[in-house]
């Protein structure tokens, strides 16, 4: 059976020439190929695409994730790296992991950003005492761990597809696996890799399936310190070209201000996007915050930020969530944006975020942002 040569990654002449040596130094022949501006690497530097025969894959990915290779706490990557935005896509193979690497595609391709997908397995351990233990960890003659790198191969020739069709704009894009509990592993790769965004996928409001990233999108927003975008399923969202109306939960609070600051500078940079900063007053306790509070924060944004279309509503509601769903009802919102914090577990397992209610109640698509000074 023939031996098909196959990409593993695109990188950067620098990365792509480290990568190579690695490999080769553990004795896996790598061809590089020189890509031409259109070809996966945006529209302003040319990259490298690292090859290897298919059968050497599994030894080349376990090298690459035992290294931990292009970690940016590394002085060194950052010398070889070519300064662009960051964008991370978290699948776990759903159907809904297409719609959100379509997305972060999109967004990379207006931030001239690039693209880590990254996959988190759980390789359970049982012992081998236990009844049928070899059956559950494995699929047949397949190993969880090739099985994962087998879903990552075919996410990407089918992204790669879309591309050549026009439904993916092409972009510099790598992926990565790795072991252990999803949200532990994603908050570490943030660590590492440093993105500016975290897309997710998760399942529709009226989807009781169990699966494992769906399951725990939530916990992830609260445990990460970057922003994060979710994007349902059943979204007809495709990217950052269809935001027009963007609606920001605000308490007026310091940190609402950084919030807002980052998404109009670097998330979304539009002229003329339409911005509505929206207050919910649920009860006697927050009627402190009136509408010339409002008033006032929209005058300031609007002074600052003057090519944006930039209003305010107060709502009267004493279900929160009701009153979000009837605004973006009555408002044709396409993005709900609200500030959060990063969350203990305790804070997690027994005071329900706001952001975990309209996850678990709406079919939005909602972006959580760190208001905190001097974190992006």
């Amino acid at each position: 059976m023939e031996d098909k040569i196959i990409t593993l990654a695109i990188h950067t002449k620098e990365k792509a020439f480290k990568l190579k040596e690695v490999l080769e130094s553990r004795n896996i022949p790598v061809y590089l190929e020189e890509l031409s501006q259109n070809d996966h690497v945006g529209d302003t530097a040319k990259g490298y695409a690292v090859k290897i025969k298919e059968s050497q894959i599994s030894k080349a990915l376990t090298i690459i994730e035992e290294n931990k290779l292009f970690s940016y706490n590394d002085m060194q990557t950052l010398k070889m790296d070519d300064g662009r935005k960051r964008i991370l896509v978290a699948v776990d193979f759903s159907t809904y992991s297409m719609k959100a690497c379509q997305t972060a595609f999109s967004i990379a391709k207006e931030l001239d950003a690039k693209v880590k997908i990254l996959h988190v397995y759980n390789n359970i351990y049982f012992p081998t005492q236990i009844p049928f233990a070899d059956a559950l960890k494995n699929d047949g003659d397949i190993s969880i761990l090739d099985k994962s790198r087998k879903q990552m191969l075919d996410l990407c020739v089918e992204i790669d597809k879309n591309i050549e069709a026009g439904k993916f704009p092409s972009v510099n894009y790598s992926y990565s696996l790795r072991e252990g509990i999803v949200e532990e592993e994603i908050e570490s790769f943030i660590e590492e890799y440093k993105p500016m965004l975290l897309v997710l996928g998760k399942r529709g409001t009226n989807d009781n399936r169990t699966n494992i990233l769906g399951s725990v999108t939530a916990d992830i927003i609260e445990m990460t310190d970057i922003p994060v975008l979710a994007i349902p399923e059943n979204s007809s969202f495709e990217g950052a070209k269809d935001v027009r109306h963007i609606a920001f939960f605000t308490n007026i609070h310091r940190r609402d201000i950084y919030s807002f600051d980052y998404l109009v500078n670097h998330l979304l940079p539009y002229k003329g996007l339409k911005i509505t900063l929206v207050h919910i007053i649920t009860d006697a306790r927050n009627g402190k915050w009136s509408e010339s509070d409002l008033l006032k924060l929209q005058e300031s944004f609007t002074q600052k930020y003057s090519d944006m279309n930039i209003s305010y509503k107060l709502i009267n509601e004493t279900d929160f969530v009701q009153g979000i769903k009837d605004f973006i009802e009555t408002e044709k919102v396409d993005i709900v944006a609200v500030n959060t914090q990063r969350r203990s577990l305790w804070g997690r397992m027994f005071l329900p975020s706001n952001s975990r209610k309209i996850l678990a109640s709406l079919n939005v698509v909602l972006l959580t942002l760190r208001g905190e000074k001097g974190l992006f």
